[in-house]
């Protein structure tokens, strides 16, 4: 698959969450939603850290998320701090409190960014769901719902990866040089296109009117199976115009440690 970035493309930080319980009537199947307070430290799910998880995760526990608008999602980024085998759900709500399921994703999760796509649809409000019979979610630090953005060609040869040092270097009086480290280095990912469509050219410049340098994103070496890295747009991104409606753009991401 594509090299692929996949960002809050909705306004997720945004958005006004709710958390309490997914409901299944027996007889019609229809599944509503029930405000109340099941999960604790759920805004830890949208706060763009991966460093701290919402607990008290149970079986048809759920978080709500209502744009204010309609918004077209098309995918579902969960970053778990541990492997984690219980099921999880994503819903739209079609009618008022009348949910029907855009994806299921049974199996194991594995520690780190866990990706699902499924059929773009535009809806204002949706409901994140623990879908196993029982047992609790663990774990779960962070979600990206939004838009991915596949790459319609690949980057120009010579991608390029520095590391930014995460410590400050001072000098005594007598000389001596003493660090301090502040935290683990950093990556920055430079990549240019020499050649692409207005198309694609439009579609980069809205995921840098959603994201700028404030929001981060998960750019995928290959798709939902790809080496994950959680970034930020170090610097806006630079168009050039090399022929008619055909542009070169260049631009870095560094990576971010939570």
């Amino acid at each position: 698959m594509a090299k692929t970035f996949y960002y809050d493309s909705s306004g997720l930080l945004e958005a006004t969450i709710n958390d309490g319980t997914r409901n299944i009537n027996s007889e019609t199947g229809q599944i509503s939603f029930s405000d109340g307070t099941t999960i604790t430290n759920e805004k830890r799910l949208v706060d763009g850290s991966i460093s701290t998880a919402a607990s008290d995760i149970g079986a048809s526990d759920a978080l709500k998320v209502t744009f204010p608008t309609a918004q077209p999602i098309d995918f579902l980024g969960v970053y778990f701090n541990a492997a984690e085998t219980n099921d999880l759900a994503i819903y739209y709500e079609a009618t008022a409190n009348n949910y029907s399921a855009s994806a299921s994703i049974t199996g194991s999760f594995s520690s780190g960014w866990n990706l699902t796509e499924f059929t773009s649809r535009t809806f204002a409000t949706w409901l994140l769901a623990s879908s196993s019979a029982s047992g609790t979610i663990d774990g779960l630090t962070e979600i990206i719902i939004g838009k991915k953005l596949a790459f319609e060609v690949t980057p120009d040869i010579g991608i390029s990866e520095q590391e930014i040092f995460g410590t400050n270097i001072n000098t005594s009086i007598g000389g001596n040089e003493y660090a301090v480290k502040l935290h683990e280095p950093k990556s920055t990912i430079s990549m240019s296109f020499s050649n692409i469509s207005q198309t694609f050219k439009e579609n980069l410049q809205a995921l840098e009117a959603s994201v700028q340098n404030y929001k981060k994103f998960i750019y995928s070496e290959d798709g939902t199976t790809g080496t994950f890295h959680y970034v930020r747009l170090d610097s806006p991104i630079t168009f050039v115009e090399v022929a008619f409606q055909r542009f070169s753009a260049s631009f870095t991401l560094r990576e971010q440690p939570s």
